[in-house]
């Protein structure tokens, strides 16, 4: 498996409740990542256009920067609906939009 993608890792500290600015600060860090774009059926047949980012190691993060995010601003993060482990690899999966068949 080719990791020639570059992704960053959002992870948002928690902030302490004291204040009215419940988010935290972020931290993002850049990594090589396998990206692909597929398909997910689930058992009750809905299928939903998701996009798998594949990361060797294992890393946690709370959102996703593709190629359309912007380190500066923070802008077009997108958020990991699950997060798959395996042996020296980590998964996290983007659900981009559910397909629909024969809209009526």
């Amino acid at each position: 498996m080719r990791y020639d993608k570059t992704v960053y890792l959002i992870t948002e500290t928690a902030n302490d409740g004291d204040d009215l600015n419940f988010e935290g600060p972020s931290t993002a860090t850049k990594v090589k990542a396998n990206v692909k774009r597929t398909n997910l059926t689930l058992g009750n047949g809905e299928m939903y256009d998701a996009t798998i980012v594949r990361v060797y190691g294992e890393c946690e993060a709370d959102k996703i920067g593709l190629s359309d995010y912007d380190p500066n601003t923070g802008n077009n993060a997108h958020k990991i609906q699950k997060v798959g482990r395996h042996f020296k690899r980590t998964d996290f999966y983007i659900i981009n939009s559910e397909v629909i068949f024969n809209a009526k």
